[in-house]
C-alpha cells in the first residue's frame, strides 16, 4: 500500500506563496533597520530571495567588534582540612514506645491467632493501653490533643455519653438566650 501524502499542487502553491511573503517581510524589515546601502549586491531588487545576512554594519554602528575574554584564574590548591574537634558524645534517644511487660510478650508465643490467642491477644492487649502508658511523650500533634485526658476529665464537668448522643454542640456553640 502506498503512503498517502497530504500535499497536492494547490497546497504546494500555497506554501510557495507563504514562503515568498515571509521573505519579502524579512527583506523589508532588514532594509528599514539596516538601510538599503548595506544590502549585499543582488538582493536589493528581488523580493523573494533568501534573507540577507549583513557582513558589516554601517553608519554610526561601525564594524562588529570581538569580545576579549580574560582567562579564568588558576584554581587554588586545596589546603588540608583541620583535624575534627573533640565533641561531646551524642545522647542516644531511647525507643519512643515503651517495651511491653514480660507477661505481655509471652502472650505472642502461646496459642493460635486464629483462636484469638498468640499474636492477636498480644495486639489487643497493647491496643487497650492508653497512649500515656505506651509512650514516653506525645509523638504527634494528635496525641498532644488527648494527652492525659483522664486527668483533665476528672476536673471538667464531662458526663458519659450514652448511645453516641451528647449536648456538646448545644452547650458550647449556641449562645444562651434562656429559650431552651
Amino acid at each position: 500500500m502506498a503512503r498517502q501524502s497530504n500535499i497536492d499542487t494547490t497546497r504546494q502553491e500555497f506554501l510557495k506563496e507563504s514562503y515568498r511573503k515571509e521573505n519579502t517581510l524579512r527583506n523589508k524589515w532588514f532594509r528599514e533597520h539596516f538601510g538599503s546601502d548595506s544590502l549585499p549586491s543582488g538582493i536589493a531588487g528581488s523580493d523573494h530571495s533568501a534573507s540577507p545576512v549583513p557582513e558589516s554594519k554601517v553608519g554610526n554602528r561601525g564594524k562588529p567588534t570581538f569580545i576579549k575574554i580574560k582567562p579564568a584564574p588558576a584554581t587554588p590548591t586545596r589546603r588540608p582540612s583541620p583535624p575534627p574537634k573533640a565533641t561531646e558524645p551524642v545522647k542516644e534517644v531511647g525507643p519512643e514506645m515503651r517495651a511491653a511487660s514480660p507477661d505481655t510478650k509471652k502472650m505472642i508465643y502461646t496459642g493460635l491467632s486464629s483462636e484469638g490467642n498468640g499474636r492477636v491477644a498480644y495486639l489487643v492487649k497493647r491496643k487497650n493501653k492508653a497512649p500515656e502508658e505506651k509512650f514516653e511523650y506525645p509523638l504527634t500533634s494528635a496525641l498532644e490533643v488527648g494527652w492525659n485526658i483522664k486527668e483533665i476529665a476528672k476536673t471538667a464537668e464531662i458526663k458519659e455519653v450514652h448511645y453516641g448522643k451528647s449536648r456538646i454542640v448545644r452547650d458550647t456553640f449556641f449562645a444562651e438566650s434562656g429559650v431552651m
